[in-house]
């Protein structure tokens, strides 16, 4: 049996599957935080540790079974600084927190423009990254940094608690904006200009290299027996896109969370020169690659108005917008921390336009969720310019709503379609675990035993063809916007 651990914004979960990738067990518990003396919000790496630890223990007793092997998935960006005892010398600064890295962004950017960037990294520079997170710690924090002998991202780390076992996956690797994705290594032209070396940068490896066994104390803590399989693992997004075989250009992939990635997998090198400016890197599988686009704050958009309008409930949300008629609300640009990939614009904003006196707040519930679809939307010519092939179904993590579903085909003008499993990142990361352990002999084979389709629901005609003309109108907005910002 496999099992697999996500490291979340939210929650930290932890699944047991069976090879066919039934549901064996699962727990379940929010991701530690705490406010630094500073009064930032920090993730708490050791406590992080613990609730694992807790959570593998307890899906484990409940699954009932032998784990043959595990990996371990989580957020980008962030990482944890460790002394020369592995022990953390600060708290894990969150991956979107851009309050406190601003500074560092600017000046790196002055020494190395933004188009050299992307082109050995596949990501241009946003104050998200690790680089900018090790100069703020560097510049800011000194005796930290100054004890600080490894940096591992937080996937690399539970890693290693279980297994002692150091390395850093290739695609948490290139999340740091200090990878060479083109030659497969740290980039030293990168570190120079930010006056870092590679010597706190623990080795790149693909995501099924195996870490070794459950160490000793790991298996006091987890349950585990000791010596049980660990392999690495990889970032969220790319686990779930495994394990919804959204492998190929036909297929994209929908995340939604309090960001929205949109991703497509592929069999081809990472090639930021030819990429029309999505951010791209290595897959969780060797020798594809990722092209991602999405939406910053998504679901933290529909938490904003949710508190906003003083409503109870995401499902109060939902039932309010669902008395309003496609393309008879305002229009809503959805970028409220910069436009993502492809666009690749920090600065701009969220804005309602064509507001009229009539519009409730069921009007703005049902223009915000149209709106997140439409900055999506606006994004599928650019990925089907890059692989030359159309998109034919668009798969769903995430959402489980049935008015949304309608939006999102209807303005994709494609099918959408929901898996059957709830939580398809720890399914991803499982899987991963199970072609380390060569208990599936391609990833294809572990797709077709496991993928099942919960729902997919095809365009409606009438909402479809009442979508056209407001979305052309987002995009003149949106480019009208962006000029009148330069």
């Amino acid at each position: 049996m496999l099992l697999g651990i996500d490291i979340g914004t939210t929650n930290t979960k932890v699944a047991v599957y069976s090879k066919r990738g039934k549901l064996l067990a699962q727990s379940k518990a929010l991701t530690p935080k705490g406010k630094s003396r500073d009064g930032l919000i920090n993730f708490l790496p050791e406590k992080i540790w613990t609730t694992t630890a807790r959570l593998i223990k307890q899906a484990v007793s409940n699954a009932d079974v032998e784990i043959q092997a595990m990996a371990v998935s989580s957020f980008g960006e962030s990482g944890v600084s460790l002394d020369e005892n592995f022990e953390p010398t600060y708290d894990v600064i969150p991956w979107y927190d851009e309050q406190r890295t601003t500074r560092q962004l600017e000046h790196l950017t002055k020494k190395i423009d933004a188009q050299y960037f992307y082109n050995v990294t596949g990501l241009y520079p946003s104050a998200i990254h690790s680089v900018f997170k090790w100069l703020y710690l560097k510049e800011e924090k000194t005796k930290t940094w100054q004890q600080t002998k490894l940096w591992l991202s937080m996937t690399d780390f539970i890693g290693h608690k279980l297994s002692g076992t150091a390395f850093m996956e290739a695609g948490q690797a290139a999340r740091t904006m200090a990878y060479d994705v083109v030659k497969n290594q740290w980039s030293k032209e990168i570190l120079n200009a930010a006056g870092l070396n590679t010597n706190f940068l623990p080795p790149v490896v693909p995501a099924t290299t195996p870490l070794g066994g459950i160490t000793k104390e790991a298996s006091k803590l987890t349950g585990l027996p000791e010596g049980t399989p660990v392999f690495v693992g990889g970032h969220d997004h790319f686990c779930a896109a495994l394990a919804c075989g959204a492998l190929s250009p036909e297929v994209g992939l929908a995340s939604f969370g309090t960001a929205e990635a949109f991703t497509l997998g592929w069999r081809a090198k990472p090639n930021p020169k030819k990429s029309l400016g999505f951010a791209v890197g290595p897959h969780v599988l060797e020798n594809y690659s990722y092209v991602l686009g999405g939406i910053y704050v998504s679901g933290g958009v529909i938490n904003w108005l949710k508190n906003l309008l003083d409503l109870d409930s995401f499902t109060t949300l939902v039932k309010l917008a669902s008395k309003v008629k496609p393309a008879e609300s305002p229009l809503f640009i959805a970028n409220f921390r910069g436009a993502a990939p492809p666009f690749n614009d920090p600065h701009a904003t969220g804005a309602f336009l064509e507001v009229k006196p009539e519009h409730t707040q069921a009007h703005f519930a049902r223009a915000v969720m149209e709106g997140i679809v439409f900055e999506h939307k606006a994004s599928f010519s650019f990925f089907e310019k890059l692989t030359g092939q159309r998109m034919e179904l668009i798969r769903m993590v995430g959402i489980h709503n049935p008015i949304w579903e309608e939006i999102r085909a209807a303005i994709f003008e494609r099918p959408v379609e929901t898996s059957a499993h709830d939580d398809m990142v720890t399914m991803g990361v499982a899987l991963l675990a199970g072609l380390g352990a060569r208990i599936y002999s391609s990833p294809q084979e572990a797709i077709a035993m496991t993928y099942k389709v919960k729902r997919t629901v095809k365009p409606n005609a009438t909402w479809r063809k009442a979508y056209e003309k407001p979305f052309e109108r987002y995009v003149r907005y949106r480019e009208a916007l962006r000029k009148a910002r330069e």
